[in-house]
């Protein structure tokens, strides 16, 4: 079976002053997606934007939270401080793994809201500073934000599903990602367990060296439909 899902990364902007962030994207990148026996899971994390970025270390900054999650239930990922790649998991179940990585909570200075401003606008919220004025919250302000990335490694099969990880901000595959590559597949999007309608989603694709970007909202019931096969013709 070929992937052409092989980097694939979410980046969800939410029309809230206290979850929009000049961070920049958090992604999980394994050196293989589908793994035999005897193979372990090797990973690197990455921040950057567009797919260009550097490998962060293991390191308890990035990974408050790190579990695998399977068919044979939850697992905390272990790693030691300072090791790149920073995910080295040797045991998985068979089928679909998922990796669930947070980090602590961060925070970025706004001075004055040009910058907040031109970011919202960017990202398809004209108004959102409009809003921050009429509500008189001041023009300096701390944002705090949290770093939050999932994947999906298979082993021997393709079996299993993605799971609600109760991440507080997640996006759930309600079909499995890998199997039928012809057929769209309904992808859930998640705030604190609450489903977000309604709200604009960037998917980034990179195959071959070419960088793609779409935009994409979710429906009334939380969940946008998206074809991966597409990806390989681009």
């Amino acid at each position: 079976m070929t992937f052409y899902i092989k980097r694939l990364i979410f980046i969800i902007i939410l029309s809230s002053i206290s979850n929009i962030s000049l961070s920049h994207e958090f992604w999980i990148d394994p050196k293989n997606y589908h793994l035999s026996d005897d193979e372990k899971a090797i990973a690197n994390i990455f921040i950057g934007e567009n797919f260009e970025g550097s490998p962060i270390p293991f390191t308890t900054e990035y990974f408050k939270i790190s579990f695998l999650h399977s068919k044979d239930g939850k697992s905390k990922i272990k790693g030691r401080l300072g090791d790149i790649p920073a995910l080295n998991i040797k045991k998985m179940s068979k089928g679909l793994n998922v990796i669930q990585i947070e980090s602590v909570t961060k925070y970025v200075e706004y001075e004055k809201l040009v910058k907040f401003e031109i970011f919202t606008r960017e990202k398809g919220y004209p108004n959102l500073a409009q809003k921050h004025k009429e509500n008189n919250y001041p023009d300096n302000f701390f944002e705090s934000y949290k770093r939050y990335a999932k994947s999906l490694i298979s082993l021997e099969n393709f079996n299993g599903r993605d799971i609600d990880t109760n991440m507080d901000f997640e996006l759930i595959f309600l079909d499995n990602p890998l199997n039928n590559l012809n057929e769209s597949k309904r992808i859930l999007l998640e705030y604190k367990n609450k489903i977000l309608a309604d709200h604009k989603v960037s998917i980034m694709s990179l195959n071959n060296g070419y960088f793609r970007k779409e935009y994409i909202k979710t429906n009334k019931g939380g969940y946008f439909d998206y074809l991966f096969k597409k990806i390989q013709n681009i």
